[in-house]
């Protein structure tokens, strides 16, 4: 329990693709990929309830291993065109037939592995102390868009959405621009059950992450940058 409120945090491990099922338990740094998401939940003691949703047995039996709690995603919420608020709508209903009810749900993606505990409890800091629907991680735009030009098939450019920053220096810039890094969402239950497409319809936190810790695995190169952080804090740790 955080601040009175009840915690759920919950890892959604499915997917539209066959082919791509085996992704959330492949060997990263010696364990299985949704190792690194399922472990550092385990240890912190705001959360009440640490569950990973998924629709692949394998998955499923991998992260009951590593002390997660598992809700079977069922087949008919799975498409690639599924948003994941319909996930998040079943593992709430299906809690709440076991008579757990939640307050706030952590969203914890597993291809985020080098997401810290700290990551976590800022984002739900900021989701209670700021008075938002939904708090979500970022890291530091890659681009600037105000440097952004749209290229049309007749080679004309225009200024994109015609932004008059361009022409000022960067630092007098009025903004700070950053990107969904996927690792760290928190939402309001109550909230979250009245969202249609997604749970960043309302207003949105925004906590900012390191550019390294929001490395998202989505190939093999993505996979052994991650591996060498992982060892290397776990060599420092003097974990196994």
């Amino acid at each position: 329990m955080y601040r009175g409120n009840r915690i759920l945090a919950m890892i959604p491990a499915f997917s539209g693709q066959q082919t791509h099922h085996s992704k959330h338990i492949r060997v990263v740094a010696e364990r299985p990929l949704i190792y690194w998401t399922i472990q550092p939940l385990l240890q912190m003691v705001e959360l009440d309830e640490v569950i990973v949703s998924s629709e692949d047995v394998n998955t499923q039996i991998i992260s009951s291993h590593y002390g997660a709690n598992v809700i079977e995603l069922p087949s008919t919420h799975v498409t690639e065109q599924t948003p994941a608020i319909l996930a998040v709508k079943h593992a709430l209903a299906y809690l709440e037939r076991e008579g757990k009810t939640f307050d706030i749900v952590l969203y914890l993606p597993p291809l985020s592995p080098l997401r810290q505990p700290e990551d976590i409890e800022n984002c739900l800091k900021l989701l209670v102390e700021g008075g938002f629907d939904c708090t979500a991680s970022f890291t530091e735009a890659l681009e600037n868009p105000n440097e952004t030009w749209t290229l049309h098939e007749t080679n004309e450019a225009n200024l994109y959405k015609d932004n008059h920053y361009f022409f000022i220096p960067t630092h007098d810039h009025p903004y700070t621009y950053g990107r969904l890094n996927g690792a760290v969402y928190a939402f309001h239950v109550p909230y979250a059950k009245e969202c249609i497409h997604s749970f960043l319809e309302g207003s949105v936190g925004a906590y900012m992450m390191d550019r390294e810790q929001s490395l998202v695995v989505l190939n093999e190169a993505d996979r052994k940058k991650a591996e060498s952080v992982l060892l290397a804090r776990q060599d420092a740790e003097g974990t196994v």
